[in-house]
């Protein structure tokens, strides 16, 4: 965040907003020029770099100047630089001074010269140790640089954080990140109330009081992990106190990302066993067809709010299922964990360590009502797998059975079965399934015309062709894309002499 009396804002009606800078020419240069200020004066005084950034802000808004220096300062360690510790320095010198008349420079000289040689050092060192302890004589002795767009994105983002410091509540949307949010809240010591779908109220003050700055600071600590999700979005009503004090709306939303200093976040798990599981799903065949999301949604329920650990979401078929694994060992833990996935309003894959301390507790009991995997150690892939697949066969039979008494319209000597499934909004399997035309062969990715396939054969059959790779341009140049396919069905059999396709030849079986 930065200072109060450095915020820039922009009013409209009702509304507030950061007066956020672009990333363009102009102000990435002045970035630039100021980065370089601190790289270039390592080992000045604070007064000496002071003076040079006041002569940047001549012709500009000094607040955005300020601003931007005020962050890169962050980035420096300054020290003292002297010779005799400063406190020590000066009680020198004023007993020195006690002890006789100074009422002149000459006088004073005298003095410093007397301490200077007491203290066996130079007048210079003398002079620079007496207030090397103040903050203008302070000495530059490390930066950490960044990029002038990173500094930009890091004032912007903190343009908003000052915003949210004067804020008595909020409202956000997000997608992704759902763990951290919620963690952050309850660190914060913030209530929210859940809304619709990713939505939820983060109450603040109640009225226009002193405790509203509280709510605030709690509130801006709050930015950096909801501008980290996929997608998200703040409602929150700003006080502005001036002679009454009014409240203002600020929007905004991850449209603004790029103008925004955002961390790029890396998947994390809460437990070795979730990673293990992780990394074992993507190297699978089945990760082929799903796509698994770490931590995807946060759902409400009258326990508590319930982030999965995992979602599958097939790639084709319009399903997704939810996965947990439950490894930790406290029964308290299980109890609470367990309430939550009996209130949620769908299935869930519920993988349970069966070493769990609790399970030889005479009271406890599971009744868990979802389906569950009992693993030691680490979590089965392949039952994973299995429940997903039994999903993918139960929706490509309800697919199936939609199309019951749909007659599959067929123009052409060649269709794609994607095509045809986009018409009739169901995935490719199940129009392999429903497909009944005694005029068509249907191959994996598409449908071709028996009589073109007849044509093809007879031309490969009357002019003897017995090279793989003439017989492949011949189907290619009739318009067929699988040719390797196109042979197999009919019934030729290619015979290879290395990994050469130009010496491989064909044969009928």
């Amino acid at each position: 965040m930065l200072p109060g009396e450095l915020l820039l804002t922009k009013q409209k009606k009702d509304r507030i907003y950061p007066d956020f800078v672009p990333i363009d020419a102009e102000h990435l240069e002045l970035a630039e020029e100021l980065i370089e200020v601190y790289l270039d004066l390592k080992g000045k005084r604070k007064s000496e770099i002071d003076e040079i950034v006041a002569e940047l802000e001549l012709g500009l808004d000094f607040k955005r100047v300020r601003g931007l220096r005020t962050l890169l300062e962050r980035r420096c360690r300054f020290k003292s630089k002297f010779t005799v510790e400063p406190l020590l320095a000066r009680k020198a010198v004023f007993e020195a001074a006690s002890s006789r008349k100074v009422t002149n420079r000459k006088e004073r000289t005298e003095v410093i010269e007397d301490v200077a040689r007491e203290l066996n050092i130079s007048v210079t060192d003398l002079e620079h140790s007496l207030w090397a302890d103040q903050e203008s004589d302070l000495v530059l002795a490390d930066f950490s640089p960044l990029k002038p767009e990173e500094l930009l994105k890091f004032y912007n983002f903190s343009l908003a954080q000052t915003l949210l410091f004067k804020a008595t509540g909020m409202t956000i949307t997000f997608r992704g990140n759902y763990k951290e949010i919620f963690r952050t809240i309850k660190y914060l010591g913030l209530m929210y109330v859940p809304e619709d779908g990713n939505k939820i109220r983060i109450e603040g003050a109640s009225a226009l009081l002193k405790l509203s700055e509280r709510y605030g600071t709690s509130l801006a600590k709050l930015l950096p992990v909801i501008v980290n999700s996929d997608e998200w979005g703040i409602d929150a009503e700003i006080v502005i106190r001036r002679d009454i004090p009014r409240i203002y709306r600020f929007i905004m939303d991850s449209a603004s990302k790029n103008l925004l200093m955002v961390k790029e976040e890396e998947v994390t798990f809460d437990s070795s066993v979730e990673e293990r599981f992780y990394n074992a799903f993507l190297a699978s065949p089945a990760s082929k067809s799903w796509e698994v999301i770490r931590e995807p949604d946060a759902v409400f329920t009258s326990k508590g709010v319930c982030i999965p650990d995992f979602k599958f979401k097939h790639k084709e078929l319009n399903i997704e299922t939810y996965f947990e694994i439950v490894g930790f060992w406290t029964e308290d833990y299980i109890r609470r964990k367990l309430s939550k996935l009996r209130a949620l309003p769908f299935n869930i894959l519920v993988a349970i360590d069966k070493n769990l301390a609790c399970f030889n507790s005479a009271n406890f009991e599971l009744n868990l009502n979802q389906p569950m995997i009992l693993y030691t150690r680490k979590v089965p892939v392949g039952e994973v797998v299995r429940y997903l697949m039994n999903n993918e066969e139960d929706e490509i039979k309800r697919q199936v059975e939609s199309m019951k008494g749909t007659q599959i319209a067929l123009e052409g000597d060649m269709i794609y079965i994607k095509d045809i499934a986009l018409r009739y909004d169901v995935s490719k399997e199940a129009v392999r399934a429903c497909l009944d035309n005694q005029d068509y062969v249907v191959f994996k990715e598409v449908v071709v015309k028996k009589e073109l396939l007849d044509e093809v054969k007879d031309k490969l059959v009357s002019i003897n062709i017995k090279s793989y790779a003439e017989a492949r341009k011949i189907i290619e140049d009739n318009g067929l894309s699988n040719p390797d396919e196109i042979l197999a069905k009919l019934g030729f059999k290619v015979k290879w002499k290395g990994l050469d396709p130009s010496a491989a030849s064909i044969e009928l079986d």
